[in-house]
């Protein structure tokens, strides 16, 4: 291959690679401690970063954004780049031409320029942070596979390609690098550029990193569904967790007196689980009560996650949210001024996803809270911050209630349900404060 042709892979390369970029943290105003409150700051038009958003104020109309057809269009951008990937592919195979690898190639970043494009192009603020972090991140697998696969062609390899797709392998987030069937000839990055046919296995990541566009979320909505599920997930290993700590523990009070020859078996076997407690690992009584406890907290937040998800995620909330008690306007002297009028807020899509991304901002938090949960009622149990962390998961489970009333507003039935997890949740807290 002549030395031109090697500069314009290399050019794409490099230009792949400049397209990876960071995804956008998570960033939403704090959840106020009164639904009213929440209203109003749906009603102050905020911005992700909290500031007045004067361009809507003076345009008095939000632009629309069609996530569905957004969604078609990048499925085809992800299908022309996929051909074009082949096609290039085929290009460089030794023998190659120089003219028709210059072409082919220079095609291919045009291809990637327009992809770059249109994900830049998402309009977060009505979008959504959490549809926009999903879309950055397939296509950041995109480029990444993209800038590997033509890599194979260099004489001169890009070494920070090869270092940041062994990183990516080694932490499961490339998501080509899911299917079983082929994980084992992707088990090094930087052997494989050895062999000959490397390109063959990374054009087919390429073709399954395109591929996954075609199941991508159309909406905001969509996006943290996909997160509440796996949340949802880990929620239930965490209780199974604390459940059969507590099973185990009882097994313990019934091997008590048991057949010491039979323990020495077992312990001979080396069947005996690594995680496995010894006798002075068994939970006190008091221990044991506050386990229990604390997975009945933890069972309920299962529930609220559920119900949330049903009422939130599940189902198209209502545009128009009422605010019906009496709002009192601060003001720096003595005198204030009340209102007893209701007010009410006609939700615009940057609304609804500023809602959705509050809603799964402070899921986020208790999945990760109730993990910490778990790991700490293993014996020695300290009480002190089991109690702090059980009423830290209370109070991030309130906030997630505050957020899920704005999509249940008015609906009596729902309203009262979220009244009964809170007074559920303070009866438990209750028990062992």
């Amino acid at each position: 291959m002549t030395e031109e042709a090697q500069k314009k892979i290399r050019s794409l390369v490099e230009m792949a690679m400049s397209y990876v970029v960071e995804p956008q943290p998570l960033s939403v105003p704090a959840v106020p401690e009164t639904l009213d409150a929440l209203v109003e700051q749906l009603n102050s038009n905020l911005n992700i970063n909290g500031a007045a958003v004067a361009q809507t104020q003076q345009h008095g109309v939000e632009e629309a954004w069609d996530g569905e057809a957004f969604g078609v269009r990048l499925a085809g951008l992800g299908k022309l780049l996929s051909n074009d990937v082949t096609k290039a592919t085929i290009a460089c195979k030794p023998p190659a031409e120089p003219k028709t690898v210059i072409g082919m190639v220079d095609a291919l970043a045009e291809t990637c320029f327009r992809l770059a494009g249109f994900v830049d192009s998402i309009p977060v603020k009505v979008a959504g942070q959490t549809y926009k972090r999903e879309i950055q991140i397939l296509s950041n697998d995109i480029f990444l596979a993209t800038a590997g696969l033509f890599n194979e062609f260099l004489d001169d390899k890009v070494e920070k390609v090869v270092q940041l797709q062994q990183q990516k392998l080694n932490t499961g987030s490339l998501q080509a690098s899911s299917s079983p069937s082929s994980s084992s000839s992707r088990a090094d990055y930087g052997a494989d550029t050895e062999k000959k046919d490397g390109y063959l296995v990374r054009t087919g990541i390429v073709w399954e990193a395109c591929e996954i566009f075609e199941k991508a979320s159309r909406s905001n909505r969509q996006a943290v569904a996909k997160k509440w599920n796996d949340m949802v997930s880990t929620m239930e290993d965490a209780i199974a967790e604390v459940q059969q700590m507590i099973d185990t523990n009882d097994d313990k009070d019934g091997e008590v007196g048991g057949d010491e020859d039979e323990d020495e078996d077992e312990d001979d076997s080396g069947n005996e689980s690594d995680d496995s407690w010894n006798n002075d690992d068994k939970m006190t009584e008091e221990e044991k009560q506050l386990s229990i406890r604390a997975n009945s907290l933890l069972k309920l937040t299962r529930l609220l996650f559920k119900k949330l998800q049903q009422r939130c995620l599940d189902a198209e909330p209502s545009l128009v949210i009422t605010s019906s008690t009496s709002l009192t306007a601060a003001t720096p002297a003595a005198e204030s001024t009340t209102t007893s009028s209701s007010t009410s807020a006609s939700l615009k899509p940057s609304d609804l996803a500023m809602m959705w991304d509050q809603l799964y901002d402070r899921a986020k938090g208790i999945v990760a809270l109730a993990d910490e949960i778990a790991t700490s009622l293993y014996s020695p149990q300290v009480k002190a911050t089991i109690v702090e962390h059980l009423q830290e998961l209370s109070r991030k489970n309130h906030d997630c209630i505050l957020v899920g009333r704005l999509f249940i507003r008015g609906q009596a039935e729902h309203e009262k349900w979220m009244d009964m997890c809170e007074a559920q949740a303070k009866k438990i807290l209750d028990t062992v404060v």
